[in-house]
Protein backbone atom coordinates (compact mmCIF):
# COMPACT_ATOMS: atom_id res chain seq x y z
CA UNK A 1 0.00 0.00 0.00
CA UNK A 2 2.82 2.36 0.88
CA UNK A 3 4.56 1.57 -2.41
CA UNK A 4 1.37 2.38 -4.35
CA UNK A 5 1.04 5.71 -2.56
CA UNK A 6 4.65 6.58 -3.39
CA UNK A 7 4.08 5.78 -7.07
CA UNK A 8 0.92 7.88 -7.15
CA UNK A 9 2.70 10.80 -5.48
CA UNK A 10 5.56 10.54 -8.01
CA UNK A 11 3.13 10.59 -10.94
CA UNK A 12 1.41 13.67 -9.45
CA UNK A 13 4.76 15.48 -9.16
CA UNK A 14 5.61 14.70 -12.77
CA UNK A 15 2.22 16.01 -13.92
CA UNK A 16 2.59 19.18 -11.86
CA UNK A 17 6.06 19.65 -13.29
CA UNK A 18 4.73 19.31 -16.81
CA UNK A 19 1.97 21.81 -16.15
CA UNK A 20 4.39 24.31 -14.62
CA UNK A 21 6.92 24.10 -17.42
CA UNK A 22 6.77 27.04 -19.88
CA UNK A 23 5.10 26.14 -23.16
CA UNK A 24 5.29 28.00 -26.46
CA UNK A 25 2.21 29.01 -28.45
CA UNK A 26 1.50 27.92 -31.94
CA UNK A 27 3.52 30.87 -33.33
CA UNK A 28 6.55 32.62 -31.95
CA UNK A 29 8.56 35.59 -33.16
CA UNK A 30 11.86 37.09 -32.16
CA UNK A 31 11.97 40.86 -31.78
CA UNK A 32 14.30 42.06 -34.51
CA UNK A 33 16.08 45.32 -35.21
CA UNK A 34 15.83 46.84 -38.67
CA UNK A 35 15.90 50.17 -40.50
CA UNK A 36 12.49 51.83 -40.40
CA UNK A 37 11.28 54.87 -42.35
CA UNK A 38 10.48 58.22 -40.76
CA UNK A 39 7.42 59.87 -42.31
CA UNK A 40 6.00 63.35 -42.53
CA UNK A 41 2.21 63.45 -42.86
CA UNK A 42 0.44 66.38 -44.53
CA UNK A 43 -2.79 67.26 -46.31
CA UNK A 44 -3.02 68.35 -49.94
CA UNK A 45 -5.68 69.17 -52.53
CA UNK A 46 -5.99 67.03 -55.65
CA UNK A 47 -5.92 68.97 -58.91
CA UNK A 48 -5.99 68.08 -62.59
CA UNK A 49 -2.80 68.48 -64.59
CA UNK A 50 -4.92 69.42 -67.60
CA UNK A 51 -7.77 71.72 -66.60
CA UNK A 52 -9.09 74.68 -68.54
CA UNK A 53 -12.00 77.01 -69.14
CA UNK A 54 -12.79 77.41 -72.83
CA UNK A 55 -13.83 80.97 -73.74
CA UNK A 56 -15.43 82.53 -76.82
CA UNK A 57 -12.97 83.96 -79.34
CA UNK A 58 -15.55 85.78 -81.49
CA UNK A 59 -18.74 87.69 -80.84
CA UNK A 60 -22.02 85.93 -81.46
CA UNK A 61 -25.04 84.26 -79.97
CA UNK A 62 -24.97 80.76 -78.53
CA UNK A 63 -26.73 78.54 -81.02
CA UNK A 64 -26.31 75.16 -79.31
CA UNK A 65 -24.61 73.63 -76.27
CA UNK A 66 -23.65 70.05 -77.08
CA UNK A 67 -22.44 68.80 -73.68
CA UNK A 68 -23.29 69.26 -70.01
CA UNK A 69 -21.62 68.90 -66.62
CA UNK A 70 -20.29 65.38 -66.05
CA UNK A 71 -20.17 64.42 -69.72
CA UNK A 72 -17.03 62.74 -71.03
CA UNK A 73 -15.80 64.56 -74.12
CA UNK A 74 -13.20 63.30 -76.65
CA UNK A 75 -10.47 65.65 -77.85
CA UNK A 76 -11.60 67.86 -80.71
CA UNK A 77 -15.32 67.33 -80.14
CA UNK A 78 -17.61 70.33 -80.64
CA UNK A 79 -18.94 71.51 -77.27
CA UNK A 80 -20.61 74.84 -78.19
CA UNK A 81 -21.82 76.29 -81.51
CA UNK A 82 -22.16 80.05 -82.02
CA UNK A 83 -24.13 81.76 -84.77
CA UNK A 84 -21.84 82.28 -87.77
CA UNK A 85 -23.72 84.47 -90.31
CA UNK A 86 -21.28 87.37 -90.01
CA UNK A 87 -18.25 85.07 -90.18
CA UNK A 88 -19.61 83.36 -93.32
CA UNK A 89 -20.04 86.75 -94.96
CA UNK A 90 -16.49 87.71 -94.15
CA UNK A 91 -15.25 84.44 -95.66
CA UNK A 92 -17.22 85.05 -98.86
CA UNK A 93 -15.83 88.58 -99.14
CA UNK A 94 -12.31 87.32 -98.58
CA UNK A 95 -12.78 84.61 -101.21
CA UNK A 96 -13.96 87.26 -103.70
CA UNK A 97 -10.89 89.36 -102.93
CA UNK A 98 -8.65 86.36 -103.50
CA UNK A 99 -10.33 85.67 -106.83
CA UNK A 100 -9.89 89.30 -107.86
CA UNK A 101 -6.25 89.33 -106.80
CA UNK A 102 -5.61 86.09 -108.69
CA UNK A 103 -7.08 87.65 -111.84
CA UNK A 104 -5.03 90.80 -111.33
CA UNK A 105 -1.87 88.75 -110.83
CA UNK A 106 -2.54 86.76 -113.99
CA UNK A 107 -3.06 89.96 -116.00
CA UNK A 108 0.09 91.55 -114.56
CA UNK A 109 2.11 88.42 -115.35
CA UNK A 110 0.86 88.37 -118.92
CA UNK A 111 1.61 92.07 -119.36
CA UNK A 112 5.09 91.57 -117.98
CA UNK A 113 5.75 88.67 -120.36
CA UNK A 114 4.50 90.74 -123.33
CA UNK A 115 6.64 93.76 -122.48
CA UNK A 116 9.65 91.55 -121.87
CA UNK A 117 9.35 90.09 -125.39
CA UNK A 118 9.03 93.60 -126.88
CA UNK A 119 12.07 94.83 -124.99
CA UNK A 120 14.03 91.81 -126.23
CA UNK A 121 13.00 92.75 -129.77
CA UNK A 122 13.94 96.36 -128.96
CA UNK A 123 10.47 97.53 -129.88
CA UNK A 124 9.89 99.38 -126.59
CA UNK A 125 12.29 101.05 -124.18
CA UNK A 126 13.49 99.17 -121.09
CA UNK A 127 11.63 101.64 -118.91
CA UNK A 128 8.45 99.87 -119.95
CA UNK A 129 9.85 96.64 -118.55
CA UNK A 130 10.50 98.35 -115.21
CA UNK A 131 6.91 99.59 -115.17
CA UNK A 132 5.59 96.08 -115.90
CA UNK A 133 7.81 94.59 -113.20
CA UNK A 134 6.49 97.07 -110.64
CA UNK A 135 2.90 96.26 -111.62
CA UNK A 136 3.62 92.52 -111.33
CA UNK A 137 5.18 92.96 -107.88
CA UNK A 138 2.15 94.97 -106.75
CA UNK A 139 -0.22 92.27 -108.01
CA UNK A 140 1.73 89.59 -106.13
CA UNK A 141 1.55 91.62 -102.92
CA UNK A 142 -2.20 92.10 -103.34
CA UNK A 143 -2.61 88.38 -103.91
CA UNK A 144 -0.67 87.55 -100.72
CA UNK A 145 -2.71 90.08 -98.75
CA UNK A 146 -5.99 88.66 -100.02
CA UNK A 147 -4.90 85.10 -99.22
CA UNK A 148 -3.95 86.13 -95.69
CA UNK A 149 -7.31 87.89 -95.24
CA UNK A 150 -9.10 84.73 -96.35
CA UNK A 151 -7.12 82.65 -93.84
CA UNK A 152 -8.08 85.08 -91.05
CA UNK A 153 -11.74 84.98 -92.05
CA UNK A 154 -11.72 81.18 -92.13
CA UNK A 155 -10.09 81.13 -88.73
CA UNK A 156 -12.77 83.45 -87.34
CA UNK A 157 -15.41 81.14 -88.82
CA UNK A 158 -13.79 78.11 -87.17
CA UNK A 159 -14.12 79.85 -83.79
CA UNK A 160 -17.90 79.55 -84.05
CA UNK A 161 -17.46 75.79 -83.56
CA UNK A 162 -15.91 75.65 -80.08
CA UNK A 163 -14.03 72.37 -79.61
CA UNK A 164 -12.58 70.50 -76.65
CA UNK A 165 -8.80 71.07 -76.44
CA UNK A 166 -8.26 67.58 -74.98
CA UNK A 167 -10.24 64.56 -73.82
CA UNK A 168 -11.81 65.01 -70.41
CA UNK A 169 -14.88 65.57 -68.27
CA UNK A 170 -17.01 68.73 -68.23
CA UNK A 171 -16.84 70.33 -64.78
CA UNK A 172 -18.83 73.55 -65.39
CA UNK A 173 -21.20 74.99 -68.00
CA UNK A 174 -21.30 78.78 -68.18
CA UNK A 175 -23.73 79.58 -71.03
CA UNK A 176 -27.15 78.64 -72.37
CA UNK A 177 -28.53 78.73 -75.93
CA UNK A 178 -29.54 82.23 -77.02
CA UNK A 179 -27.03 84.08 -74.83
CA UNK A 180 -24.90 86.76 -76.47
CA UNK A 181 -21.17 86.27 -75.93
CA UNK A 182 -18.10 88.39 -76.57
CA UNK A 183 -14.45 87.37 -76.96
CA UNK A 184 -13.30 86.14 -73.55
CA UNK A 185 -16.73 85.04 -72.30
CA UNK A 186 -16.34 81.67 -70.45
CA UNK A 187 -18.29 78.88 -72.14
CA UNK A 188 -17.29 75.55 -70.59
CA UNK A 189 -14.78 74.20 -68.05
CA UNK A 190 -13.31 70.72 -67.95
CA UNK A 191 -10.43 68.54 -66.83
CA UNK A 192 -8.65 65.33 -67.78
CA UNK A 193 -9.26 62.75 -65.01
CA UNK A 194 -6.45 60.54 -66.29
CA UNK A 195 -3.76 63.04 -65.21
CA UNK A 196 -4.09 64.21 -61.62
CA UNK A 197 -1.54 65.64 -59.22
CA UNK A 198 -1.32 67.00 -55.69
CA UNK A 199 0.83 69.70 -54.10
CA UNK A 200 2.06 69.97 -50.52
CA UNK A 201 4.35 72.56 -48.95
CA UNK A 202 6.99 71.05 -46.65
CA UNK A 203 9.57 72.67 -44.36
CA UNK A 204 12.66 73.36 -46.44
CA UNK A 205 14.79 71.28 -44.04
CA UNK A 206 13.01 68.14 -45.26
CA UNK A 207 13.22 68.86 -48.99
CA UNK A 208 16.59 67.16 -49.65
CA UNK A 209 15.58 63.99 -47.77
CA UNK A 210 12.24 63.82 -49.60
CA UNK A 211 14.04 64.05 -52.94
CA UNK A 212 16.57 61.39 -51.86
CA UNK A 213 14.11 58.78 -50.57
CA UNK A 214 11.40 59.57 -53.17
CA UNK A 215 8.98 57.46 -51.13
CA UNK A 216 5.44 58.76 -50.75
CA UNK A 217 1.79 57.78 -50.71
CA UNK A 218 -1.39 59.75 -51.37
CA UNK A 219 -4.44 58.21 -49.69
CA UNK A 220 -2.64 54.86 -49.86
CA UNK A 221 -1.75 55.29 -53.56
CA UNK A 222 1.88 55.37 -54.67
CA UNK A 223 2.49 58.38 -56.95
CA UNK A 224 3.83 57.81 -60.44
CA UNK A 225 6.36 60.63 -59.99
CA UNK A 226 7.58 62.95 -57.23
CA UNK A 227 9.16 66.34 -57.85
CA UNK A 228 10.60 68.80 -55.31
CA UNK A 229 10.57 72.44 -56.39
CA UNK A 230 14.07 73.98 -56.32
CA UNK A 231 13.09 77.28 -54.62
CA UNK A 232 12.09 78.16 -51.06
CA UNK A 233 9.06 80.31 -50.30
CA UNK A 234 10.65 83.20 -48.39
CA UNK A 235 7.57 84.06 -46.33
CA UNK A 236 6.88 80.53 -45.03
CA UNK A 237 10.26 78.83 -45.34
CA UNK A 238 8.71 75.93 -47.24
CA UNK A 239 9.36 74.12 -50.50
CA UNK A 240 6.65 72.73 -52.72
CA UNK A 241 6.45 69.01 -53.51
CA UNK A 242 4.41 67.91 -56.51
CA UNK A 243 3.20 64.32 -56.76
CA UNK A 244 1.79 62.99 -60.04
CA UNK A 245 -0.89 60.36 -59.47
CA UNK A 246 -1.35 57.24 -61.60
CA UNK A 247 -4.48 56.79 -63.70
CA UNK A 248 -7.67 55.26 -62.30
CA UNK A 249 -7.13 56.23 -58.66
CA UNK A 250 -10.77 57.20 -58.19
CA UNK A 251 -9.72 60.61 -56.87
CA UNK A 252 -11.22 63.83 -58.23
CA UNK A 253 -9.98 67.44 -58.27
CA UNK A 254 -10.76 69.44 -55.16
CA UNK A 255 -10.47 66.57 -52.69
CA UNK A 256 -8.31 66.95 -49.60
CA UNK A 257 -6.16 63.83 -49.24
CA UNK A 258 -3.55 62.61 -46.77
CA UNK A 259 0.01 62.72 -48.10
CA UNK A 260 2.80 60.72 -46.47
CA UNK A 261 6.43 61.51 -47.33
CA UNK A 262 9.53 59.69 -46.13
CA UNK A 263 11.99 62.16 -44.60
CA UNK A 264 14.48 59.80 -42.91
CA UNK A 265 15.07 56.39 -41.33
CA UNK A 266 16.06 54.91 -37.96
CA UNK A 267 16.83 51.58 -36.30
CA UNK A 268 13.78 50.12 -34.55
CA UNK A 269 12.59 46.94 -32.89
CA UNK A 270 9.84 45.14 -34.83
CA UNK A 271 7.51 42.18 -34.31
CA UNK A 272 4.57 40.80 -36.33
CA UNK A 273 1.33 42.80 -35.90
CA UNK A 274 -0.45 39.56 -34.91
CA UNK A 275 1.71 39.39 -31.77
CA UNK A 276 0.11 42.57 -30.37
CA UNK A 277 -2.99 42.35 -28.17
CA UNK A 278 -5.17 45.29 -27.16
CA UNK A 279 -6.76 45.10 -23.72
CA UNK A 280 -8.74 48.27 -23.13
CA UNK A 281 -6.21 51.09 -23.13
CA UNK A 282 -3.28 48.68 -22.74
CA UNK A 283 -1.20 47.38 -25.61
CA UNK A 284 0.29 44.01 -24.64
CA UNK A 285 2.55 41.26 -25.96
CA UNK A 286 2.91 37.77 -24.53
CA UNK A 287 6.46 36.63 -23.82
CA UNK A 288 7.70 33.09 -24.39
CA UNK A 289 7.49 32.14 -20.71
CA UNK A 290 3.83 33.10 -20.63
CA UNK A 291 3.93 36.51 -18.96
CA UNK A 292 2.35 39.64 -20.46
CA UNK A 293 4.13 42.92 -20.97
CA UNK A 294 2.81 46.38 -21.84
CA UNK A 295 4.47 47.99 -24.87
CA UNK A 296 4.24 51.25 -26.79
CA UNK A 297 3.99 51.00 -30.56
CA UNK A 298 5.30 53.22 -33.33
CA UNK A 299 5.18 52.90 -37.09
CA UNK A 300 3.54 49.93 -38.78
CA UNK A 301 4.08 48.21 -42.12
CA UNK A 302 2.30 45.41 -43.92
CA UNK A 303 4.00 42.63 -41.93
CA UNK A 304 5.67 44.44 -39.03
CA UNK A 305 4.96 46.86 -36.22
CA UNK A 306 7.56 48.88 -34.35
CA UNK A 307 7.85 48.53 -30.58
CA UNK A 308 9.09 51.86 -29.27
CA UNK A 309 9.38 50.70 -25.66
CA UNK A 310 8.68 47.61 -23.53
CA UNK A 311 10.55 45.03 -25.61
CA UNK A 312 14.22 44.41 -26.33
CA UNK A 313 15.95 42.95 -29.37
CA UNK A 314 16.00 39.12 -29.44
CA UNK A 315 13.20 38.71 -26.89
CA UNK A 316 10.67 36.06 -27.96
CA UNK A 317 6.94 36.74 -28.12
CA UNK A 318 4.17 34.21 -28.67
CA UNK A 319 0.79 34.53 -30.31
CA UNK A 320 -1.85 32.56 -32.12
CA UNK A 321 -3.53 30.67 -29.26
Amino acid sequence: MKALAQQTFGLWVVMVGLLAAPSYANDTAVAKQQLLPDYLQLQGVVEATNAATVSAQVSGRVERVWVDVGDEVPAGATIVTLTSVEQYQLVRQAEAQVAASDAGLLAAQQEFDRVQRLVTQKLVPEAELDRAQAALDSAKAQQRSATAALARAQEQLSYTEVKAPYAGVVSARWVEPGELVQPGTPLMSGFDPAELRIHVDVPATYAAAIATFANATVAGVTPAQLRVFPTVEQRTGTQRVRLYLPADTGLVPGQWQAVTLQVGEHLGVVIPPAAVTQQGELTLVKLAEGSWRAVRLGAQGDDWVEVVSGLQVDEVVTYGN
